[in-house]
This record gives structure tokens, C-alpha cells and sequence, in this order.
């Protein structure tokens, strides 16, 4: 068949468009860094995607433009006649195979729960949810069989009760993720201090969920203390942001609700364990960015393992003063200030916990044994701006460490707010050999958990002695 002007050039359009896609490759280092699926063992994700997508669409228009005349318009009318027939009837069926009884969530609120009264039920593995990952990768902390009950409120309690001493606050650091129900810390703290402690930590929330939780839950439980754990690793959210959450675009939406779509999860995951194992244990040409992980702490033979990504360390390396003035922590310190004030005004004493990443936790316990350089190369794999020679990126990295920590406290001490850090006990823990976080996952073990919960007891028990007698001035 000979071809026209126009078919060469569709043609070679084509071609051109394919090869480039097969042959730039994704970066492979930061993808295991990220713990994020690296298929055929050189591309991202995204990346394979819009190559099968692009192959799919060059196969349809090479369908319809080898050929001439009615052919031509024929082939087109085919094609646009499928498309029609598929798309409605595609969104049909997706929307039949939905289970609502599988939704973990019920978003009828800002503070959204999960259903109430539900039993949930995981086998937790902590391992690389890729198959690519790091060289040797250790093994994780292991299995746990987790169960999650919630209560009338979609909340993980179990019992009913209308009444507490101490209501928790948090996100999934505080509901327990990778856990069973005796293992979160509000459950742990109601053991050790012989109390009731109401577990209203939601997996996903952030201050601006803690501050509505707290209007629509918490205060109803006429609590003598509320407790609200920030997570430094994603609580810091600007005011932009949180309006995108409470107020999703149309857009925003459709692409949730298209993420739910078990037609398109099935065909993801058949993409992916179908070329996820294609050349992952190919050699990576240099690996001095990511051959420092996972961690080892302490060192030798009983070490235990901790891996955490680039951002963890990103977010280390801003100074104080500049996290002072940034406007992902002005917003969230005006929603906890609103939370004081709530909590004041009903008789409330009011406790903010920092709850901190595991980079913060870690890092000096390995600074005296990873290079300067294998530091900056790791940061170098989300910051793509320029960075220092690497033994002053070391020191303005390990001065700025506790940055954000000293700005809530201090702020929270200006505000006659308590403030509990969890930084030092669940770093004396780590390097007494105990496993304060998962290896792969960058929640707290049990025995995290219990550490956390011992903290609070402690903090708790000298507020307590500290406290004058009742009738005392």
C-alpha cells in the first residue's frame, strides 16, 4: 500500500512520539526512594501509563487513517460509534460493581468517621508495597493481624459511653493504623491511668478535621482534658488547602470518585503485577542516594530497620525562621488556638502533642555514620534546587532539625497551651534497640504506640502534682 503526504507524516508523528516515551526513562532512584511501583523496571507508574495509553490511540488512528474515501469516513464512524456504545455502559457497570458496604468512610461531615458500629479487618505486613525497591532490602517489623471496631459515632472505640475524662484528637497516628484496637495509644493511656479515654483520631484528618471533631464530638463528651496530636509530616497545611478539602471543585470530585472505580483498580493492579516484577532486581547504576536505607539502629546484628522518604527530610532542612512566617503553619496554629479557646470556654484543659516523622526521630542516631554526601544525594531527589557542598548541607540539615518542633512549642508556651514533644522518648527508645516505627510504613509500632502512651501518662501525673489542691489559691 502506498502512502500519502498526510499518512507519512501522521505516521511519523506516531513513531517518533512512541520511541521517545520507551526510550526516556523514569527516575528509577527516587521512585524507590518514594516506595513508589516502578514497571518494567525503568519507568514510573505514570509514565507506562501513557505509554500503553499512547499505543492503545496509535493503533486506533493508524486504523482509521490507512485508508481513503468512504473507508476513511467509515473507519471513523466505527470507532466514534464504539466510544459511544462503551463510555455509558463502561459507567454503568462500574457504578453496579461499587460496594458501599466495603466504603471505609462516611463524608457526610467535615469531620468525617467511618460507619458506625463496622468491624474492619487487615492483615498488615510491613514490607515495600513495590516490587522494586531497595538493594538487599531487610526484612520489616513483620505481620499483624489488626481489627477495628468503631462505635455509634464511626469512631475506633469499643463500648458505649456518653461521658469521658480524656478525649484524644488526631489523625491516623492517634486512631492506629497498622495496629489492632489494644495497641492505639488512647487505648494504651486508658491502661496505664486507669480512666476513659475517648478515641475520636480519624485516619486522613488534619487540623482542620481536629478543630470540627472537636465541635461536633468531643465537647458532647464532657471530657476534663482534650488531647490533639499534630503530626508534623502532613498537619502543616495552608489555608488554600484546607478550603480545596472542604470545598472540592467539581474536578477534585470526579477524579475521587473515579479513583474508586473498581474497573480501573483492577486493571492497575493487573498492570502492575503483571510488568511491576519485570527487571526488579535489575542493577542500578548508582546507588549512593538510597544504599544508607533502610536505616540500621542501633548498629549490629540486633539492629532495627527505618526507611522513610526524600520529603521527611525536605521538610527538616527549613530554618525556624523562615517555618515561623510560612503560611502551612500560621493556619494551622489559628485552628489550634480556636480549639484552646473552644475548650476554655466549656472548662477544658487543653494539650497539644507534637507528634514528629521518623526522619526527625532518626537521623541523629545514623549522622555519625552516613556521608555528607549520601545525605545531600537522597534531599537531592525531591529538592530540585540547588544545594550547598555537602558538608555544610549536613550542618544547616542537623541545625534545623528541630525547627519546627521548637517554633509549636514556643508558641504554645506564649499561648499558655501544654505541649507535650514525643521527639526525645521515641528516640531514647530507638536507640535502646526498641522498634518505634515500622520499617516500610511510617506509622508507630505497638510498642510505638506504648512508648507514646507512657509519655502522656507521665506528662499527665506532673500536671497533676503540679496542680494545687482544689479550693487552693
Amino acid at each position: 500500500m502506498k502512502l500519502i503526504a498526510r499518512q507519512k507524516i501522521w505516521l511519523a508523528v506516531v513513531v517518533v512520539t512512541n520511541l521517545l516515551l520507551w526510550i526516556i526513562p523514569s527516575d528509577v532512584i527516587e521512585l524507590i526512594a518514594r516506595d513508589r511501583q516502578t514497571m518494567l523496571g525503568r519507568y514510573s507508574r505514570t509514565h507506562f501509563y501513557w505509554i500503553v495509553g499512547v499505543a492503545i490511540v496509535s493503533a486506533v488512528s493508524f486504523y482509521i487513517d490507512w485508508s481513503t474515501g468512504a473507508t476513511y469516513k467509515k473507519r471513523w464512524f466505527q470507532v466514534i460509534a464504539i466510544l459511544m456504545f462503551l463510555t455509558p455502559s463502561l459507567a454503568v457497570v462500574d457504578f453496579l460493581l461499587r460496594r458501599p458496604e466495603a466504603e471505609h468512610y462516611v463524608r457526610d461531615v467535615i469531620a468525617y468517621h467511618r460507619p458506625a458500629d463496622a468491624v474492619f479487618r487487615e492483615t498488615f505486613v510491613d514490607r515495600p508495597t513495590v516490587f522494586r525497591t531497595y538493594p538487599d532490602a531487610p526484612n520489616g517489623y513483620g505481620t499483624v493481624e489488626c481489627e477495628l471496631h468503631t462505635d455509634a459515632r464511626g469512631y475506633r472505640n469499643q463500648g458505649a459511653g456518653d461521658a469521658f475524662e480524656i478525649v484524644a484528637i488526631g489523625d491516623s497516628f492517634t486512631e492506629g493504623s497498622g495496629v489492632s484496637d489494644q495497641h492505639p495509644w488512647p487505648t494504651r493511656l486508658a491502661s496505664m491511668r486507669k480512666t476513659s479515654v475517648y478515641n475520636a483520631g480519624m485516619s486522613g484528618y488534619d487540623p482542620l478535621h481536629y478543630r470540627e471533631a472537636l465541635r461536633e464530638t468531643a465537647l458532647s463528651l464532657r471530657p476534663k482534658i482534650v488531647i490533639c496530636m499534630i503530626y508534623e509530616g502532613n498537619d502543616f497545611r495552608s489555608a488554600k488547602t484546607d478550603a480545596k478539602r472542604s470545598r472540592p471543585s467539581i474536578s477534585k470530585r470526579f477524579k475521587a470518585y473515579m479513583k474508586q472505580s473498581p474497573i480501573l483498580t483492577s486493571i492497575d493492579d493487573l498492570l502492575i503485577n503483571t510488568f511491576g516484577p519485570i527487571r526488579a532486581n535489575a542493577p542500578i547504576p548508582d546507588t549512593n542516594a538510597i544504599n544508607w536505607m533502610p536505616l540500621s539502629i542501633p548498629p549490629g546484628p540486633s539492629a532495627k530497620r527505618y526507611a522513610f522518604a526524600p520529603k521527611q527530610m525536605r521538610d527538616m532542612y527549613e530554618s525556624r525562621e523562615r517555618f515561623s512566617q510560612d503560611k502551612h503553619w500560621l493556619n494551622p496554629r489559628k485552628q489550634i488556638a480556636d480549639m484552646n479557646e473552644l475548650c476554655q470556654k466549656a472548662g477544658i484543659s487543653f494539650v497539644l502533642v507534637f507528634a514528629p516523622t521518623k526522619a526527625h526521630v532518626t537521623l541523629p542516631l545514623v549522622a555519625d555514620r552516613v556521608s555528607a554526601e549520601q545525605f545531600r544525594d537522597f534531599l537531592a531527589l525531591r529538592k530540585k534546587k540547588t544545594l550547598p557542598a555537602p558538608e555544610e548541607f549536613k550542618e544547616r540539615l542537623m541545625t534545623n532539625l528541630d525547627a519546627r518542633e521548637q517554633v509549636v512549642g514556643d508558641w504554645c508556651m506564649r499561648e499558655g497551651i501544654p505541649f507535650v514533644t514525643l521527639t526525645m522518648p521515641l528516640r531514647e527508645a530507638a536507640q535502646a534497640g526498641t522498634q518505634v516505627y515500622y520499617t516500610y510504613d511510617q506509622h508507630w509500632t505497638p510498642k510505638g504506640h506504648d512508648i507514646v502512651a507512657q509519655t502522656l501518662a507521665d506528662f499527665l501525673r506532673s500536671i497533676e502534682k503540679s496542680s494545687p489542691p482544689a479550693g487552693d489559691k
